[in-house]
């Protein structure tokens, strides 16, 4: 750990490690500079640390400008830490960068692996970019890496995502002919895109070839048929795979939960979703979200039974599950955007959120006043923003930006 009166990098390493894990990444930086100043020598390991701690920091960005020191100085990235770095990188959004970096990597002379090349395909999918992500896939195909199960799942579910089954389909095919054997996500993935551009029938017939292979239906699997099946009206259907998942042992998650209720609501049957939401509440399995807190709100309000649904607003609120934008736009439905009480109604949801302390709740709730033309008071605003802002710093760059504004 010494050597000639210096401390080793490894003394410093776990150091480094454990204040990433706390989330001080500034404390961090400040001992790398401490340890530097030493005469202590950062190492490979030294450098991983910090890439791998800055990245569940979500600084991707710091962790890429300490890759590019590492290049500097000599210290070769492996293939572990350039596959962290294009992970965080997309998981940033950065994707463009994530991709950039694992083309620099097979320039250095490493191979980028599977999960590399899923993590850049699954990022452009998440941002809209299919074509950028059928490059990479082409990139793939022409290199040296073979696709196995990761990269054949990422890529079809990423067509399946647009719906693009034909594409989809003949992968599927390909994979299967590559004796890469789908799992449940893959066949989950195909089901759901099949949902998704209208064809029933085709998505219960993978369903069929699913269960005929061999693959065990778990609760995701069971979420997107009972989802798919209540969306085109198939509620008696729905309540079927319900009872079969029930029957199994298989506890429902929140979107299960979420759709059925969703169905139930849709076909006018909204006590049977409100006894399912409490059944879900008792069962202690799945917590609700804010979508099936609205799913069950615009059933009652369209049911015309305002009482119970400021109830559940009650609970929603009570529960710690803040309404969104979808949440504002049910009741001012309901109330009218441009009548006096859907005013009333979202300044108290403000002020409500404000008491409780969940300010940047409130704060969206503003903006959605805002994009209604509906401009609130002067104290509200203040309520919002001196609790959003409460620190001396803040207010300090706020008063100083005022007086440059004002000429002071």
């Amino acid at each position: 750990m010494v050597a000639d009166g210096l401390v080793a990098a490894e003394a410093f390493n776990p150091v480094l490690k454990a204040m990433l894990r706390g989330g001080d990444a500034k404390g961090a930086a400040k001992m790398f500079g401490f340890m530097q100043l030493k005469g202590c020598v950062p190492t490979a390991a030294t450098y991983n640390v910090l890439v791998h701690g800055l990245l569940v920091c979500g600084r991707a960005g710091a962790a890429m400008r300490v890759v590019r020191r590492m290049e500097r100085e000599g210290v070769l990235p492996g293939v572990m830490t350039y596959g962290a770095v294009v992970d965080g990188l997309v998981r940033c959004g950065r994707v463009k960068d994530a991709w950039k970096i694992a083309k620099e990597m097979e320039k250095s002379g490493l191979a980028p692996n599977e999960f590399v090349y899923s993590a850049v395909i699954t990022g452009f999918c998440k941002s809209g970019e299919i074509g950028s992500a059928l490059k990479v896939w082409e990139a793939v195909a022409a290199g040296p890496v073979r696709p196995n199960f990761v990269l054949y799942s990422a890529m079809i579910r990423c067509l399946a995502h647009f719906g693009k089954m034909m594409e989809a389909e003949l992968l599927f095919r390909e994979m299967i002919d590559a004796k890469c054997e789908p799992n449940i996500i893959t066949y989950g993935s195909m089901i759901q895109g099949y949902f998704k551009v209208g064809e029933t029938p085709r998505a219960l017939s993978v369903w069929e070839e699913m269960v005929g292979v061999g693959c065990v239906p778990n609760a995701i699997s069971y979420s997107i048929l009972i989802n798919g099946l209540c969306n085109v009206g198939k509620l008696k259907d729905a309540m079927m795979v319900w009872k079969h998942m029930l029957g199994r042992g298989c506890a429902p998650d929140t979107i299960a939960y979420t759709s059925m209720i969703k169905g139930l609501c849709a076909s006018g049957m909204v006590d049977g979703g409100l006894r399912l939401f409490y059944d879900m509440l008792a069962r202690g399995d799945a917590e609700p979200d804010a979508i099936s807190y609205n799913v069950l709100l615009d059933g009652l309000l369209l049911a015309k039974d305002l009482p119970r649904a400021m109830d559940l607003l009650n609970r929603m609120l009570d529960q710690g599950c803040d309404p969104d934008m979808v949440t504002c736009n049910i009741f001012l439905r309901e109330f009218g955007a441009g009548e006096m009480k859907g005013r009333e109604f979202l300044e108290g949801l403000v002020v409500r959120l404000c008491n409780r302390g969940r300010n940047m709740a409130a704060g969206e709730v503003l903006l959605v006043m805002l994009t209604k033309y509906i401009v609130p008071e002067a104290p509200l605003w203040e309520m919002v923003v001196r609790d959003v802002c409460r620190t001396k710093r803040v207010w300090r760059v706020i008063d100083k930006c005022w007086d440059e504004i004002w000429g002071r």
